[in-house]
């Protein structure tokens, strides 16, 4: 799955959460959800016609006591902000309010409240995600089965091709995202990350002497 561009791994925590527990959390982020939402609307219990509806940035900004800063136009042109810029309207400065930057994303909130932990991946790199491997797998699998247009034979070809990657196929995935991993982390560029796991394979990790096989190898 992906949001703006951005993969992320939802994996499950080790420790396990009763049932009761469960629906405790998601209740208690609903009601995070509507205590943030009255912060930036006005009161749904008040008499004013404008009762539940958004603030507006600047009324935010105000009451946060950036006065100066409530003036200012709502967005630059294009919702394209000068490069460094952190005060040239609204949104920006809004953006960059440390609650704002700070806050969970709902995919986080539910997902903790049910013993998940969300770990968002850099964009376009898939190599970095094993679950694309597994994908690639299972559609290969679902290009062998008869062709059909039925949604019934549609949908069980679907569910049998992803139940038919082997669990070591995963491992050996994940063995993989883990190599180009600790390649960008000791430095290497995309080239020379393709050539190490290759070379490395089977290796969860790249040997110290990395950056001398490059050398010997021309990479």
């Amino acid at each position: 799955t992906s949001e703006v561009g951005q993969s992320h791994l939802v994996t499950r925590e080790t420790k396990k959460i009763p049932n009761d527990n469960q629906h405790v959390r998601v209740s208690s982020i609903q009601s995070e959800e509507e205590k943030e939402k009255s912060n930036n609307c006005y009161s749904i219990g008040s008499s004013s016609p404008k009762a539940g509806l958004f603030k507006g940035m600047a009324v935010i900004l105000h009451e946060r006591g950036l006065i100066q800063e409530s003036k200012l136009r709502a967005q630059c042109k294009d919702f394209k902000c000068a490069k460094g810029a952190t005060n040239c309207c609204c949104r920006r400065v809004l953006y960059n309010q440390p609650d704002f930057v700070a806050v969970e994303s709902n995919l986080e909130r539910i997902c903790k409240a049910r013993g998940f932990s969300v770990l968002f991946l850099p964009k376009f790199h898939c190599e970095l995600n094993f679950i694309e491997q597994c994908w690639g797998y299972a559609k290969r699998i679902y290009r062998q089965y008869p062709t059909s247009s039925k949604e019934v034979d549609l949908e069980r070809n679907v569910l049998s091709a992803l139940e038919s990657v082997p669990l070591d196929s995963m491992r050996r995935f994940s063995t993989r995202a883990c190599r180009f991993m600790d390649a960008y982390h000791k430095g290497l560029n995309g080239k020379q990350a393709a050539w190490a796991s290759k070379k490395y394979r089977g290796h969860r990790v790249l040997p110290d002497s990395i950056l001398h096989d490059l050398d010997g190898a021309h990479v």
